[in-house]
């Protein structure tokens, strides 16, 4: 990792999800997980020609690391995290068959907000099992087909996330065993 934020502090500030479009609480087996997704964000001030999609699972109070599964494994952790990117990127391309950027660039990106601070002070902070299950979901839209009805796109996303939160639960299962850390 090239630079991690200060210890106790998140580079970012987190999106506001206080009021998110889709709030679902979801329990897969013994875990208890609370999905937010905000509405499609329009006319992002430093993204032109973009809409905006921001995701957050938390699990407790506090966005949901792989390390919170019992997942230490730096390749279990990838793999995760790799599942969830791809599937939410299958998502995305389902919805609105995004053209690339003229300079090559992938479309949509995703971005997330980094290890979870607390973890960064356990020194965990190295592998993708600190990282928070907290997302950025730019799409640009010259060339796309955004879709006739946001809600069922956000739906389609949550979906997706169950999705991935139980292939999560699964390989912790498998290779940490089950452990429920937060709740």
């Amino acid at each position: 990792m090239s630079s991690l934020p200060e210890r106790g502090s998140w580079a970012a500030p987190l999106p506001d999800l206080s009021q998110p479009a889709v709030n679902q609480r979801i329990r897969i087996g013994a875990h208890v997980f609370r999905i937010a997704i905000s509405t499609v964000q329009r006319d992002v001030p430093s993204e032109p020609d973009t809409h905006l999609v921001q995701i957050g699972v938390f699990y407790g109070e506090r966005p949901l690391a792989a390390h919170d599964l019992g997942l230490q494994s730096p390749d279990a952790c990838a793999n995760v995290w790799a599942f969830l990117t791809n599937r939410l990127n299958e998502t995305v391309v389902q919805f609105y068959t995004p053209r690339p950027r003229p300079t090559g660039e992938i479309n949509p990106r995703l971005g997330c907000w980094g290890p979870r601070p607390d973890l960064i002070e356990q020194c965990l902070a190295e592998d993708d099992c600190a990282i928070a299950v907290v997302l950025g979901l730019s799409i640009w839209i010259p060339g796309a087909n955004p879709p006739v009805d946001d809600q069922v796109f956000l739906e389609a996303i949550r979906d997706t996330l169950v999705e991935a939160l139980s292939y999560w639960v699964v390989v912790a299962q498998k290779t940490a065993g089950p452990q429920d850390r937060l709740n």
